[in-house]
């Protein structure tokens, strides 16, 4: 139907343009925050390889610089299959953040602010890390310590993207379409703060030139 192709024309679009993002380009030392969460989970029962762990979830990993949503860049995650009453598949690991922080942050000279998870400690060079305990960070503010919110940028990017989410039986883990729905709210978190007619129209002109071999002059 046409929220579908419509899904699936922003996937394009937003795959193609992520990969010209570059954080810090602005300024030195940008801030930047980076955070996981899930969208969905399923239960395998009787087909999960490992009965004690039949839950598996869709996770990803989200950077986006402070002031700047067009850079929001996402990454679909690898968790482990989880008990079932497991609230959530757990931090990202290791293995899967520092091949994303070398990708979009090293040599970037930017501040990294995220939660106090292991993972996220990964030294990479031209970063520095402002960890954040349970959503906040401690500052100094006229020669005073005080805690102050530090993934509140990427908190409202998750809660913008879910709200244009619906999970249904043909949008669930796994599914190319929960991935379309997505990268579409993606491209809608983007375009939040301009004329969104306009950024159709460009997306429309974009997918033509694409698709339709312009005539020869």
């Amino acid at each position: 139907d046409l929220d579908k192709r419509l899904c699936h024309a922003r996937k394009t679009w937003v795959e193609a343009k992520e990969k010209d993002i570059v954080f810090g380009k602005d300024q030195k030392w940008a801030d930047v925050e980076a955070d996981e969460t899930t969208f969905d989970r399923m239960d395998l029962g009787n087909k999960a390889p490992d009965p004690k762990n039949p839950v598996v979830w869709e996770q990803w990993c989200g950077i986006v610089q402070r002031g700047h949503p067009e850079t929001l860049v996402l990454s679909r995650l690898s968790p482990r299959e989880s008990a079932k009453r497991a609230p959530g598949p757990g931090a990202i690991r290791k293995v899967e953040w520092t091949p994303l922080a070398k990708k979009w942050l090293q040599d970037k000279k930017v501040i990294l602010h995220t939660d106090s998870a292991k993972s996220y400690k990964t030294r990479v060079p031209g970063v520095l890390h402002d960890k954040v305990v349970h959503g906040k960070k401690r500052v100094k503010v006229k020669g005073q310590w005080k805690w102050k919110s530090g993934t509140q940028v990427v908190d409202r990017a998750w809660k913008f993207l879910k709200d244009r989410l619906t999970i249904n039986q043909n949008a669930k883990v796994g599914s190319s379409l929960l991935r379309a729905k997505l990268r579409s709210a993606q491209y809608q978190y983007w375009y939040r703060n301009q004329d969104m007619w306009v950024a159709s129209g460009t997306l429309c002109e974009w997918l033509m030139t694409k698709f339709i071999k312009k005539p020869s002059q």
